[in-house]
């Protein structure tokens, strides 16, 4: 998901390698929320290689380490919105008003995200979920109505206990950061690209600072963890990302030399982000401490990997631009925010039916653990696929016409 897909467009030409590279970020995030639930681990033994000393395929790096990146996600935002302010300064291309640019923003994130918060309280009062005696809060009149409109509101991620203890679907913290950012999008973009060095080096400065605060503050730091402040840098480096990219000559991409080149670099940038996943994994207890503390240097390697992947070969580019990439970064927003809570809803419910109160896959019931994953991958895509052509897009075409 990501709550600003854009049509991935400057200067008239299309950055189709957006589309699949969004979709892959997504697909990744959604397989690390269901390996938390499963503990299914892309390890597959290989005897017939043993010969080659290659006794398994082990990837579990990659669900493993999968919620960092949101990390790209942000940093596509920040790209995607500020290439036509970027194409404004380096091509003198006129932009919209700030008025169609909010409008656009409500018809894009709203739609969904009402109707996801309608679905599941709705689900939670039908199922007394606030009352029951599992929920750290229970018993606490006025935590629901704090939930509710605090989610309404945006600002959920501002309060502690809403943070940790909310019912209305973890992952829409994501949405809230966008949003706050979309508030001061346009006072940052005004300074960026009237001086993109000064309000660069103040973005990573507030940054800096935050992050410094927040590593001091162990106790806290699960909170301090995903506040806006501290993803600064990361959209800092998606204005410089799209300044870079607009300002490159169109004979670039035309130099058979460069793209293979680029192609290489983009290919040393999936090595590079494996390393960095494989770091992550080692920090342990302290992964939230590595995460504030790489967000800068993840971003900046995201960068890379998005501009030499645009310029690469178009085999290369294939991977990323092709049918099924596109139809998936299109309803990526909404599979973004309905499969962490689907998968969880279908486990505390049994579903795949199971015995007992302990969980299969704390038993190692390998059959229930693929039954599982395999429903809540396909009912999460159908979801998806419901939301949003039913709900987003008819949603999104009457507002914008109003």
């Amino acid at each position: 998901m990501n709550p600003t897909q854009e049509q991935n467009t400057t200067m008239g030409i299309h950055i189709d390698v957006l589309d699949g590279i969004r979709a892959l970020t997504i697909a990744i995030i959604v397989w690390f929320h269901f390996w938390q639930q499963c503990w299914l681990m892309p390890i597959v033994q290989t005897p017939a290689l043993s010969f080659l000393g290659i006794h398994e395929i082990n990837i579990d790096w990659i669900p493993r380490s999968g919620g960092e990146l949101v990390t790209m996600m942000l940093f596509i935002s920040a790209f995607c919105l500020a290439l036509p302010y970027a194409n404004q300064k380096v091509n003198g291309t006129p932009v919209t008003s700030w008025t169609t640019f909010y409008k656009k923003r409500i018809a894009r994130i709203l739609p969904s995200y009402l109707f996801c918060i309608l679905i599941i309280t709705v689900y939670n009062i039908l199922r007394n979920e606030y009352q029951s005696p599992d929920y750290a809060l229970s018993g606490n009149p006025g935590f629901f109505l704090k939930d509710l409109l605090s989610h309404l509101t945006f600002t959920h991620i501002l309060f502690p206990e809403v943070h940790s203890f909310t019912l209305l679907n973890g992952v829409l913290w994501t949405v809230s950061v966008e949003v706050q950012f979309y508030i001061i999008f346009p006072l940052i973009s005004k300074c960026f690209f009237r001086k993109p060095l000064l309000t660069y080096c103040s973005m990573n400065l507030i940054a800096y600072i935050y992050v410094q605060y927040a590593i001091h503050h162990q106790d806290n730091i699960f909170f301090l963890l995903h506040q806006l402040p501290s993803y600064f840098g990361v959209f800092a480096n998606g204005f410089l990302g799209a300044l870079i990219f607009v300002g490159l000559p169109q004979k670039l991409s035309e130099n058979k030399s460069i793209r293979l080149l680029s192609t290489i670099i983009s290919i040393g940038c999936l090595f590079a982000y494996k390393y960095f996943m494989l770091d992550l994994i080692k920090a342990d207890e302290f992964s939230h401490t590595w995460q504030l503390q790489h967000r800068f240097p993840t971003s900046l390697l995201y960068l890379v990997f998005v501009i030499t992947t645009a310029l690469s070969l178009r085999g290369y580019r294939s991977i990323f631009s092709n049918a099924v990439m596109r139809f998936f970064a299109g309803i990526s927003y909404n599979l973004y925010i309905w499969h962490q809570w689907l998968c969880v809803a279908f486990k505390k419910n049994h579903i795949p039916f199971y015995e007992g109160t302990t969980p299969p896959n704390e038993l190692n019931d390998r059959p229930w653990m693929w039954k599982f994953f395999i429903l809540s991958v396909v009912a999460s895509i159908l979801l998806a696929i419901a939301t949003t052509y039913l709900i987003e897009k008819p949603c999104a075409k009457l507002l914008k016409r109003h």
